[in-house]
């Protein structure tokens, strides 16, 4: 159970902090020197978290349903 609060805790840090990224290229782009860089990381970083939080969920269901397979067979025989 702590390692699934964990995994999504670290992805949706990821998330956040792409948003603030995003954010922050936007509304303070006099004060750098490259502001779309900044911008563009931040996008990437938040689409990564994305599809890590995604790719999470979707092999944590596989791996559950795989295993709840397995038992309905062993009842069967």
């Amino acid at each position: 159970m702590f390692s699934k609060i964990l995994n999504y805790t670290i992805r949706i840090i990821m998330i956040s902090l792409g948003l603030a990224m995003i954010t922050f290229g936007v509304f303070f782009s006099e004060k750098l020197n490259d502001s779309t860089l900044v911008t563009v990381m931040g996008v990437v970083v938040t689409l990564f978290g994305i599809y890590r939080l995604s790719m999470y969920r979707t092999q944590t269901n596989r791996y559950f349903n795989i295993n709840e397979g397995d038992s309905e067979d062993e009842d069967e025989k």
